[in-house]
């Protein structure tokens, strides 16, 4: 059992509470070695929210520095395949300059490791994870059309270096298996510590939705599913019927009530928070899930008004399933529904369809 710490923040005062929260949890890095992993989708401005916010990523590496570690190292890596990205993605976020010093490109210092996974035999994994002394998670309070939100156990899927994540998308294409493999990689090191930036969040077609939120929040705990949890139940989603939380409780990491757990801090539903649509599961039962994901499996769809045609949807399809002709064309044979395309595209330009939306009114999470 850990204990999620619920405090009240802005931006310009995420240091103060960033420290606080690092003596509450009596966090002690003396002599140690220490990797910092914010949420770096792509190459987002930090005003998008799509990103942890610079300012919290930069508390966190001010506050680990003032308590004696030998090393820091604050990186990701993020979803797009090809490693200059990398550093493109850290600068736009506004990341990279708050953390400059510190700054290393993970998808350099990949290194093969055989996975307990049902996937993958072997997984590529940043050194950093596997090495260093304590680890810290600085992921977003955001929704994801997949997994239905992003929080600790998603932001552990940017250990995989390149086009790993692809391949995990590809070989594990619904929700379920999808969120079976996340827990596997979470699996592989756990978090010591989780810092979320919930100062803005994002609701509705997430991770890099439009559709943002004043949470104001800092959200600290030492238990990963735990605060994933608690950010289920602010959200208003039911955390025993997203399938990642499930998984991961079932496997021991933590529990599914804040009511088997300490929360510090009011703990609150946010009111008419957007959740995204998604075919219910859990109490549906295995085999009506996938009856009522085949009847109403979704793509995305451009918006041509939004769309600047600049391939970055094509390039980065885990099964090829996407040409420009000029604007995107989506292969119905080869699409996974994996919305790889809608969380990378830089304009959201992408969406699932109008037909799909009004099948899909009355059944949500």
């Amino acid at each position: 059992m850990g204990t999620v710490a619920i405090y009240d923040s802005t931006y310009e005062s995420a240091a103060e509470v960033v420290e606080t929260a690092f003596n509450d949890f009596g966090v002690n890095l003396e002599n140690k070695t220490v990797v910092v992993k914010p949420n770096i989708l792509g190459p987002f401005e930090a005003r998008r929210a799509v990103t942890t916010h610079p300012s919290v990523v930069s508390a966190v590496a001010k506050a680990v520095q003032a308590r004696g570690a030998a090393k820091l190292v604050v990186g990701d890596n993020p979803g797009f395949r090809s490693y200059g990205f990398n550093k493109l993605s850290t600068q736009k976020s506004g990341i990279y300059d708050a953390c400059a010093e510190h700054y290393v490109n993970l998808s350099e210092e990949g290194t093969s490791i055989r996975g307990n996974s049902r996937f993958t035999e072997r997984l590529t994994i940043s050194r950093s994870f596997l090495e260093f002394d304590y680890y810290i998670s600085v992921p977003k309070f955001k929704t994801h059309m997949l997994t239905v939100l992003t929080g600790a156990i998603k932001n552990s899927f940017g250990m995989l270096v390149g086009g790993q994540k692809a391949a995990i998308h590809r070989m594990a294409a619904t929700c379920e298996s999808f969120s079976e493999a996340l827990v596997d990689i979470y699996e592989i090191r756990k978090p010591d510590l989780v810092v979320m930036d919930a100062i803005v969040g994002m609701e509705g077609k997430g991770p890099s939705s439009k559709e943002l939120r004043d949470v104001g929040k800092i959200m600290v705990s030492d238990n990963g599913l735990e605060l994933d949890v608690v950010m289920a139940v602010m959200m208003g989603a039911a955390p025993s019927h997203v399938p990642m939380l499930r998984i991961a409780h079932e496997r021991g990491f933590g529990e599914l009530s804040p009511k088997d757990f300490e929360t510090v801090g009011p703990l609150t539903r946010i009111e008419d928070f957007k959740l995204p649509t998604k075919v219910m599961r859990g109490p549906v039962g295995h085999f009506a899930t996938r009856l009522l994901t085949h009847l109403l499996v979704s793509r995305p769809v451009p918006n041509e008004n939004e769309c600047t045609k600049c391939g970055v949807c094509q390039e980065h399809c885990p099964v090829g399933a996407l040409s420009l002709n000029p604007y995107p064309q989506i292969d119905p044979d080869k699409c996974i529904s994996c919305f790889c395309c809608m969380e990378l595209c830089p304009q959201n330009a992408l969406d699932v369809s109008k037909k799909v939306k009004r099948s899909r009114k009355r059944i949500r999470y």
